[in-house]
């Protein structure tokens, strides 16, 4: 079809053998130091997010509630979707 042919021919033109240059890579398709560098930031985010999950397994996040009726409550749950996750070794206002 027509539409298929012109779609092929402005393929060839303008994207086939061209690459992508720029932030991330040069005139060659070589990476560049801030691809190296944003690579770098993603794999230690993934890092630090499994850490987190690691963390979140073994102190699951705390919940509280009071009334003057029975006092205070504290409670812990690894079904818990709601509350603050706990600091361990340290006492903050976020764990109480």
């Amino acid at each position: 079809t027509f539409f298929h042919t012109n779609w092929e021919w402005a393929y060839e033109r303008d994207l086939k053998n061209k690459r992508l240059v720029g932030r991330f890579y040069d005139e060659n398709g070589a990476p560049t130091e801030a691809l190296r560098q944003a690579e770098a930031a993603m794999e230690e985010g993934l890092k630090l997010k499994a850490e987190s999950d690691r963390r979140k397994e073994q102190f699951p996040p705390c919940n509280s509630e009071w009334s003057s009726a029975k006092g205070s409550r504290f409670w812990c749950s690894r079904q818990s979707r709601s509350g603050m996750g706990r600091r361990s070794g340290s006492f903050s206002h976020q764990a109480l």
